[in-house]
């Protein structure tokens, strides 16, 4: 488990990280908001993909 300090957008509550069967998500320890994992994993983290490529918006400034 994961915990995200002040980081819902309902409540500015924490939020932690988990998984189940039904796949990942984050849940409000305060108010209870549920953010699926399709809306975690399409957000994107500037990661690279399964091409190698980075992300747009985390190259550095050249």
């Amino acid at each position: 488990m994961i915990l995200y300090l002040k980081a819902c957008p309902r409540c500015q509550g924490d939020v932690k990280y988990e998984s189940d069967v039904y796949g990942k998500f984050l849940e409000c320890l305060q108010c209870g908001f549920l953010i699926s994992s399709h809306a975690v994993e399409s957000r994107g983290s500037g990661e690279e993909d399964s091409r190698g490529k980075v992300a747009a918006g985390s190259e550095a400034a050249a």
